[in-house]
């Protein structure tokens, strides 16, 4: 008898041996599970029917089941058992199938056991007290049973005689094993559950390992991932560029099907959306920001990642808010103690069916270590964009002041010469108009004399505009109705536009505000556009004169049919005494262009497919006080003009 009882320890002790030296072979968690459990149910093992293993989650403070193992009803055990005789597996042959296999264990029994889940504080289950109580339980009889055997245990797994035991490492219960006989409804021995116990103390060493080894593998995961993140990021100078890049890759390396990058204005208070990614730009579009605002405002106010995992649940949404994302995560965006903004993931993928589908604290921990990065990158971006506005505006400014200087010399030296010019050249006109009066109809020197009064009149012109552009007056101020002042400017080149049977366009808008302006000057300005329109437009084309209200200002708009201005001369249109015509000074839109300057206004102008030239004259509302102030102090932005009109049209 000793010597039989001898011989069953050396075999479980071998046995035993074999199952560490297996477990111990490995350092992945998932295969490690997939031993153990090929350990309690082969036959050339344990030899249990069916195993399932409970770890405990320490941050949620919950026993979860892990992996399953066993068949699914008697023929399939039967069928299972018959082929392992048939081929005198070993053990190491079954653990060997058992992690070859791509699954986490069998499909339907590790489905079971992740769906369990039991709090390690309140209601109590069988297999916490079993884990809290750091000893087997053995149930030979689960209906006589005193202690709690939860409903969803007993529907998903308790059916006969069953052993719990805990999975001990260093003193600490890492987790429970649960075994049962349900097919072959073999009795389950005090030494079978001894040996269990045993292997179970071995299991929790090697899981253990196994969960160390995971926590490193994926920190050195997130440290590579960030590098190439931060590499990423840091490679464009583009605000656009970074934060596009931030959103997308925010949401890739989460898992989440969208994410959305929130800026943020302390000034204002104002948090709007500067970047999406996936499903998360149609979550903006369709009107449901309101949600991932609130979670981006949580997240800026504490300066600390916020996280969702069942928003359908959450009493602080909106029923409309709770449709609209499951799970959902915000993290700030800070940098040197500012409050740059948000990034909030949204739904994360499930990418098998064992994986949860809600995002957990690792991951949040892992996005809040990607938003100092592309705190870090949002700030540069926009450092190196002010850069560029700096330095924009230091050569617009720089040419602004060349040209300024120009017009000045310019200026003073045309004043003088048209003085002296224009008493010989009135002589010349009135002489020439006296001498063709007294000459007859067919005299053919009445020819010559007609030419000479023509070019100088010509001339007499090309003096005026000279003189008007170089002692510009200041304006005379009041306040004026703009759509008058444009009815006006149109009948005074009504004649010219007969001549061209061009076609009108007006559309001029009711309830426009009074603008504080010098009607005569304005119209000045008015005329000369649609002289310059008339010029270029074909017999019988169209034309368009509009008024309308935009922001705080009002856009007189004037665009003729023809052929469109080449986009190199649009910049020179404005600069004195550049014409693309023959009989023109290349003056009349420069003093346009001044007179506007110094209402606080500024001239556009662009093309389009519908019409060749489109002038727009930005004035100010009354309310506007900039116009008021000298006239020195203004700045316009000319490089802005195509760009800016274009994008108010």
């Amino acid at each position: 008898m000793e010597q039989s009882a001898l011989e069953t320890k050396i075999r479980e002790f071998w046995l035993l041996f074999k199952i560490i030296n297996v477990m111990h072979g490995t350092m992945e968690l998932e295969r490690i599970l997939k031993i153990i459990l090929s350990a309690v149910t082969a036959g050339s093992a344990l030899g249990f029917n069916r195993a399932m293993i409970f770890l405990v989650d320490e941050e949620k403070d919950l026993l979860e089941g892990r992996m399953g193992t066993g068949p699914a009803s008697v023929e399939e055990a039967g069928r299972i058992w018959s082929e392992l005789e048939t081929s005198s597996a070993s053990f190491e042959t079954v653990v060997r199938m058992s992690t070859e296999d791509a699954g986490g264990g069998d499909d339907a029994l590790t489905r079971t056991a992740r769906s369990l889940a039991f709090p390690l504080r309140g209601e109590v289950d069988i297999t916490v007290d079993c884990v809290l109580g750091k000893s087997p339980i053995h149930v030979k009889d689960p209906a006589a049973y005193s202690g709690i055997i939860s409903r969803k245990l007993k529907d998903e797994f308790v059916r006969c005689e069953f052993v719990a035991v805990p999975i001990m490492a260093k003193g600490r219960a890492l987790g429970a094993l649960i075994a049962d006989n349900v097919f072959s409804r073999k009795l389950v021995t005090g030494e079978e559950v001894d040996l269990l116990s045993s292997l179970a103390h071995q299991a929790g060493l090697a899981i253990e390992n196994g969960r160390v080894y995971e926590r490193m593998k994926l920190r050195l995961s997130e440290l590579s991932t960030i590098q190439e993140v931060g590499k990423g990021i840091l490679s464009t100078t583009s605000l656009k560029e970074v934060l596009e890049l931030i959103a997308r890759i925010s949401a890739q390396v989460i898992g989440a099907k969208g994410s959305v990058l929130w800026l943020y204005e302390e000034s204002e208070d104002v948090v709007t959306p500067g970047a999406s990614f996936g499903t998360g730009a149609s979550i903006v579009e369709k009107g449901f920001e309101g949600l991932g605002e609130q979670l981006a405002r949580w997240a800026i106010a504490e300066k600390s990642p916020v996280l969702v995992q069942d928003c359908t649940a959450d009493p602080r949404f909106s029923e409309e808010e709770q449709g609209v994302v499951s799970s959902v995560m915000a993290v700030p965006l800070t940098g040197l103690g500012n409050r740059i903004g948000a990034i909030t993931v949204y739904d994360k993928f499930a990418r098998s069916d064992f994986d949860s589908n809600v995002f957990e604290r690792d991951e949040e921990q892992f996005l809040a270590i990607l938003a100092d990065q592309a705190a870090i990158a949002v700030q540069n971006a926009r450092l190196f964009e002010a850069v560029r506005e700096t330095e924009k505006r230091l050569r617009e400014t720089q040419a602004l002041l060349l040209r300024t200087e120009k017009l000045a010399a310019v200026g003073e030296m045309s004043a003088k010469v048209a003085h002296e010019i224009r008493n010989p050249l009135t002589s010349i006109g009135g002489f020439a108009r006296r001498v063709s009066k007294t000459l007859k109809p067919s005299d053919p020197n009445r020819d010559y004399l007609e030419i000479i009064i023509r070019e100088s009149e010509r001339l007499e012109r090309i003096l005026d505009e000279q003189l008007q552009f170089a002692q510009l007056s200041r304006p005379r101020l009041k306040m004026e109705d703009i759509n008058e002042v444009v009815q006006q400017s149109l009948q005074l080149v009504s004649e010219e536009a007969r001549r061209k049977k061009a076609k009108v366009l007006k559309r001029l808008a009711v309830n426009l505000p009074t603008l504080l302006l010098d009607s005569d000057k304005m119209k000045q300005v008015l005329i000369n556009i649609l002289q310059n329109a008339l010029k270029f437009l074909p017999v019988g084309g169209r034309m368009k004169l509009e008024t309308k209200k935009v922001g705080d200002g009002v856009h007189v708009i004037i665009a003729n049919e023809g052929q469109s201005i080449p986009g190199e001369l649009m910049d020179q249109l404005f600069v004195p005494f550049f014409t693309s015509g023959r009989d023109g000074t290349g003056l009349g839109l420069a003093v346009a262009y001044q007179i506007v300057r110094e209402h606080g206004g500024e001239i556009k102008v662009r093309s389009d497919q519908e019409w060749g030239t489109i002038f727009c004259v930005c004035l100010p509302v009354s309310e506007n006080q900039d116009r008021r102030r000298n006239m020195r102090d203004r700045r316009v932005r000319l490089g802005d003009r195509r760009r800016s009109f274009a994008e108010d049209s």
